[in-house]
C-alpha cells in the first residue's frame, strides 16, 4: 500500500464518511492524494474502454430480423402446433409438392405405359387433401417434340394425369416456364385451363390483365375459406420475356443477384391479405443442391411475412430445405424453404444431396366459429423416386433409416410425430388428427390435447395423465374468470391456453391442492420449496418419480409430508404425499425391485374432481393459509400466472405481454441504430464526466495557489496589556479557515503557550 493511500485511509476517508452522514460538503476541501487521483482516472479510462469493447463485441450479434441465423434443426418446431380444441372448428388441408419437371426417362415411361402410372403410389395421398399443389416447371406444346433438360417440353397428357392424381393448383412462375418461348407459355396455360388446373405466376402474351393474386375457395360442409395464391420466380434462365408474362420475385432476374423482393409482389400480398382469409405464396428461389436456405431466401421470407403471407412454399434447389416459423407483428408465417423434386430424375445426386428424396407437405387450416382463419401446423409424407428414378412413392416403414432421419431433420420433427404413415389414408387427411388410445377407443383425444399426449409419449402420458374421460368442454379456467377448452383425464384437468406458446399451451390444474384441502379442511399447507432438502419428499421413490416425469413444471411443489390414508377407491391403507398438481401414492405389496412405475402411481384426481362437480367445486375453494419458513406463493400454472399487479387479471397481463412482444418485433430492425445511438450517448457521457473532473481539478488548483495563509503570530498573538502603549495588531480581513491550515496548529499552539 502506497504512502499516499495510507494517508487517505487514515485522514481523509473518515472525513468523507462524517460529511456524508451530516450532509456537510466540507470534506471536499480535503486534498486527494495523487495515488487516489491516479486510481480514479484509471478506473474511468478502464470503464470507457470496457464499454467500448462490449459494444464492439455485441454489434455482430445485433442484427435485423431478416438476418436471423438458422434454427437448430435437431429441435422440434413446437410453435407450429396450433390445432385448437379440435371440436369447435372446421379444418382444411392443403397438400404441397415440389418441382414437376420429368426428364426424358420419365417421359419415356409415360409415353409407353401412360402418364397415370407415374402417380400410382402417391395418388391416394394427394386426393386425401382439400387441395393439392405442385410447381409446374416447363412447357406443354403438343406435337413440338417432347424434350428434357435443358429445355423441357411435355406431352399435354401430363396435365391430365396430374389432375387425375389430385393436383388442382400449380405455379407457373419458374425458370423453365419460358423454355419454348412466349407461344409455348401460352399453349401451356391453355392446357392447364382445359384440365381445370388452377394456376398463377404467368399470363398469356396478349392478356391485358395481370391479376396480382388468384382467389381460391375451399368448401367443407357449410364452412368455406378463401385463399389468395401468389407465385413468383427468381428468373427465367436468361430467356427473354418480351411480354412480361412471368412474375419476377426479386429486383434482379439474374441467378445469384437477387436483391430485395419487388414492390409489386409485396403489394400483391397485401391486396390478397385484405381480400381473402389466407395468403399462400409459391416462391421459386434459392440455389441448386443446397440444403440450407440462402440469405436471400431468408430475407425474402421475412419481407413476404411482413407483407401478410401466411404460408410460403419454396422450390428450386431440388433438395429439401427446412421448415421455419416466422413471427412478425403478432402474426405467424409457416415457411418451407424448398419442397425438393416431386417428379424429376436427378437421382445421380442422391448420395450427395438427397435429390431423389422429397415430401408431400400438408398444411392445416382451421376456420373458427367466429370466422377467423389460421394455419394449424403441418404434417408430411416422406417420398423417394423408385423404379429407376421414374416415379415418386412413400418411403416404406422400417426402411431407409438414413433417408427418414434426413427428412425428419428438414421437417424439424426429430421424433416423427408429424410424419404420415406410408399406407394409403382411409379418410380425408388432416393435420390435427384425433388420437385414439387402445384403452379408450370410443373417446378420441382431439386438437392440441392430442398433441400434448403425443409429445409426452404413450407410456408417460398414461402414467401422468391417464385416459381421457370425455371430449373437451368449455368451462372456467383455474383462475375462475377465463373460459377456455378443458379436457378431463383420470389424473388431471388440462386447460388449453391457445394464445400461449408451447410448452405452456396445455397446462394442468392444481388438483393436488384442491384434494388436500378437501380431505384435511383447516389444515395449513406446508409448501416445500427447497426440493434439495432431504425432507421435501416423503419417500425416496416419490423423489425419483418426480424427477423422471416432469418435476416442478408438471407436479408443482410438495405441499405435505408422507401421510397414511385409506385409499378412496380400495380402502387399503396407503402412503401418499400431496403436490400442488398431483397426489403420489405408494402401491401396496410391491417389492422394492419392482419398476418405479409399479411402485409409485398418481391418484385419480381428475376423476375425483369431476365427480365432485368439476370447476364449480374447484372455484368454490377458500384461500388456504400457508405456513413455514420456506413458504412461497402457489406455483403458477405455466401460462396462467397469478397477477403481480393489483387490478390486472392473467388475461390482462397476457395482452400486455403480447403487446410488448409485438413492440419488440417491430423494433427489431432498429436494434443496430439503437445500439449505435446508445454507444454515442455513452461516449458523450464519459467525455462530459472527464471535462467536469478537469474543470473541478483546475478550480481546486487555483484556490490552493492563491490562498492567503495567516502567520502563526496572526493566528495566536495575544492582545497587549491594558496599560501598554502598544496599539493592538490589525485584524486580518475575516474569512473562513481552511482545513489544511490547522494541520499542525495544536503543536504550535502548545509551544507558544509555553
Amino acid at each position: 500500500m502506497s504512502k499516499g493511500w495510507r494517508t487517505y485511509v487514515k485522514n481523509v476517508a473518515p472525513l468523507r464518511l462524517c460529511a456524508f452522514a451530516s450532509k456537510n460538503p466540507s470534506y471536499l476541501k480535503a486534498p486527494m492524494p495523487s495515488s487516489i487521483r491516479y486510481l480514479t482516472s484509471s478506473f474511468k479510462r478502464s470503464l470507457a474502454i470496457t464499454i467500448f469493447g462490449l459494444m464492439w463485441l455485441l454489434l455482430p450479434f445485433i442484427r435485423p430480423a431478416h438476418a436471423q441465423q438458422p434454427a437448430d434443426l435437431t429441435q422440434p418446431l413446437l410453435e407450429a402446433n396450433r390445432c385448437g380444441d379440435g371440436v369447435s372448428e372446421v379444418h382444411f388441408t392443403l397438400a404441397a409438392t415440389g418441382d414437376t419437371f420429368p426428364h426424358e426417362n420419365i417421359q419415356a415411361v409415360g409415353e409407353v405405359q401412360g402418364y397415370d402410372l407415374l402417380f400410382d403410389h402417391v395418388r391416394p395421398f394427394l386426393r386425401a387433401a382439400d387441395l393439392a399443389y405442385t410447381n409446374f416447371d416447363g412447357a406443354m406444346v403438343a406435337g413440338a417434340g417432347y424434350t428434357g433438360y435443358p429445355q423441357f417440353n411435355y406431352n399435354p397428357a401430363l396435365a391430365t394425369a396430374l389432375r387425375a392424381a389430385g393436383i388442382g393448383l400449380v405455379s407457373t412462375a419458374n425458370n423453365h416456364i419460358l423454355d419454348r418461348g412466349p407461344t409455348g407459355l401460352d399453349a401451356t396455360l391453355d392446357v392447364l385451363d382445359a384440365n381445370n388446373i388452377l394456376h398463377h405466376g404467368a399470363v398469356r402474351s396478349q392478356s391485358p390483365e395481370r391479376p396480382p393474386f388468384l382467389p381460391i375457395t375451399l368448401t367443407r360442409g357449410d364452412a368455406q375459406i378463401t385463399i389468395g395464391f401468389i407465385a413468383a420466380t427468381w428468373g427465367t434462365n436468361d430467356i427473354p420475356d418480351p411480354f412480361k408474362q412471368v412474375n419476377l420475385l426479386y429486383a434482379s432476374n439474374r441467378y445469384g443477384e437477387q436483391g430485395s423482393v419487388r414492390e409489386e409482389i409485396l403489394a400483391a400480398v397485401r391486396q390478397a391479405q385484405a381480400a381473402t382469409d389466407l395468403v399462400v405464396v409459391a416462391a421459386h428461389w434459392g440455389f441448386e443442391y443446397q440444403s440450407d436456405p440462402d440469405a436471400s431466401q431468408r430475407e425474402a421470407a421475412q419481407q413476404l411475412a411482413a407483407a401478410g403471407a401466411d404460408v410460403i412454399l419454396g422450390a428450386q434447389s431440388h433438395t429439401l430445405q427446412p421448415v421455419a416459423w416466422i413471427a412478425h407483428n403478432g402474426r405467424q408465417t409457416l415457411v418451407i424453404y424448398s419442397l425438393a423434386n416431386f417428379l424429376a430424375s436427378q437421382g445421380a445426386f442422391q448420395a450427395q444431396h438427397y435429390s431423389a428424396t422429397s415430401v408431400i407437405f400438408y398444411v392445416g387450416i382451421a376456420r373458427a366459429t367466429d370466422g377467423t382463419v389460421r394455419v394449424t401446423g403441418y404434417r408430411y409424407l416422406p417420398t423417394m423416386h423408385i423404379d429407376a428414378d421414374t416415379r415418386p412413392a412413400p418411403i416404406p416403414s422400417g426402411s431407409n433409416a438414413a433417408l427418414i432421419s434426413h427428412v425428419r431433420t428438414m421437417m424439424r420433427d426429430p421424433d416423427g410425430l408429424r410424419q404420415v404413415a406410408p399406407s394409403p389414408p382411409a379418410a380425408p387427411m388432416t393435420v390435427c388428427p384425433p388420437l385414439l388410445l387402445a384403452e379408450a377407443p370410443t373417446t378420441p383425444i382431439t386438437g392440441d390435447f392430442a398433441q400434448h399426449y403425443l409429445m409426452l409419449g404413450p407410456s408417460a402420458a398414461l402414467t401422468t395423465l391417464g385416459l381421457p374421460l370425455d371430449v373437451p368442454v368449455l368451462e372456467l379456467a383455474g383462475d375462475c374468470t377465463t373460459t377456455l377448452p378443458v379436457l378431463y383425464t383420470e389424473r388431471q384437468r388440462l386447460e388449453l391456453h391457445d394464445t400461449l406458446p408451447w410448452p405452456y399451451r396445455i397446462t394442468g390444474s392444481q388438483l393436488g391442492t384442491y384434494s388436500f384441502t378437501q380431505r384435511y379442511p383447516g389444515r395449513p399447507i406446508e409448501r416445500r420449496t427447497d426440493l434439495d432438502d432431504p425432507t421435501a419428499f416423503g419417500d425416496s421413490r416419490f423423489r425419483a418419480f418426480y424427477a423422471q416425469h416432469g418435476g416442478l413444471a408438471r407436479f408443482g411443489y410438495p405441499i405435505s409430508g408422507a401421510l397414511n390414508e385409506d385409499h378412496p377407491e380400495t380402502g387399503v391403507p396407503t402412503t401418499v404425499q400431496y403436490f400442488e398438481r398431483a397426489r403420489f401414492e405408494l402401491a401396496p405389496m410391491q417389492p422394492l425391485d419392482a419398476p418405479l412405475q409399479a411402485q409409485v402411481r398418481l391418484g385419480l384426481l381428475g376423476r375425483e374432481l369431476r365427480a365432485a362437480g368439476g370447476v364449480a367445486a374447484l372455484c368454490g375453494l377458500p384461500m388456504a393459509p400457508i405456513l413455514g419458513a420456506n413458504a412461497a406463493p402457489p406455483t403458477p400454472t405455466p401460462g396462467v400466472r397469478p397477477s403481480l399487479i393489483p387490478g390486472l387479471t392473467s388475461d390482462d397481463l397476457s395482452l400486455i405481454g403480447a403487446a410488448a412482444t409485438q413492440l419488440a418485433q417491430v423494433a427489431t430492425p432498429w436494434i443496430p441504430y439503437i445500439a449505435a445511438f446508445a454507444f454515442a450517448m455513452s461516449l458523450l457521457a464519459l467525455l462530459g464526466f472527464a471535462f467536469n473532473d478537469w474543470r473541478t481539478n483546475r478550480r481546486r488548483t487555483n484556490r490552493r495557489a492563491y490562498r492567503h495563509r495567516r502567520s502563526a503570530y496572526e493566528r495566536f498573538a495575544r492582545l497587549p496589556p491594558a496599560d501598554s502603549n502598544q496599539p493592538p495588531p490589525a485584524s486580518p480581513p475575516p474569512r473562513q479557515t481552511a482545513r489544511e491550515e490547522d494541520d499542525d496548529d495544536d503543536l504550535l499552539k502548545n509551544l507558544l503557550d509555553q
